[in-house]
């Protein structure tokens, strides 16, 4: 091996330690070795909170809609059953005064026969479309984040924690998960 090969390894090994030292100093998550993501205090990267810290992982983008009062939604309504987890809503929005939930991207897409992710597409949910009830409970007035405790549903939580190490800052869920098959009403404003 060359000098300056033997050199640029070298380099190469004290800029990942000093990654790995800068992340453990900092609390945030670093890429380990084999492919695999270490988050301190974390145990497992299954953990699921839905609700706790769901508007800091999922902001609003440039282009959405004005938000809006579920509780005054109008138009027609439209039952869907979820069989499977997730749904293939990628993000909710809350209404006006944080309670209530609208539906703000749904995946466009189903990959294959059974996809949950494609459930929200073929039962044709829209964007805008404000969540009424899940299994029956009313669901207009609770804050976002019960529901989002409630329906268990974001697709891609337990890399999202692995990252950035949220796991181990969030508070328990409030609301007990609602039960498979989950029958959710959606109504247009």
């Amino acid at each position: 091996m060359s000098r300056r090969t033997s050199s640029v390894l070298l380099l190469g090994l004290i800029a990942v330690a000093a990654l790995a030292l800068l992340g453990s100093l900092l609390d945030v998550s670093v890429p380990a070795f084999a492919g695999s993501f270490r988050s301190p205090g974390i145990t497992s990267h299954v953990l699921r909170n839905a609700g706790a810290g769901y508007l800091a992982r999922h902001l609003p983008k440039d282009d959405d809609p004005p938000l809006v009062s579920p509780v005054a939604a109008a138009g027609a309504t439209h039952e869907v059953e979820f069989k499977k987890r997730p749904t293939g809503i990628f993000r909710y929005s809350p209404g006006k005064d944080g309670t209530g939930a609208v539906a703000m991207d749904i995946i466009q897409k189903s990959r294959y026969p059974g996809d949950p992710t494609g459930q929200a597409f073929i039962a044709g949910v829209q964007e805008g479309w404000v969540l009424r009830s899940v299994n029956g409970q009313d669901v207009t007035g609770m804050p976002l984040e019960d529901i989002m405790d409630l329906l268990d549903d974001e697709v891609f939580m337990g890399m999202h924690q692995a990252l950035t190490g949220t796991a181990a800052k969030q508070k328990a869920n409030v609301a007990e998960k609602a039960t498979l098959p989950m029958k959710v009403v959606f109504q247009e404003m």
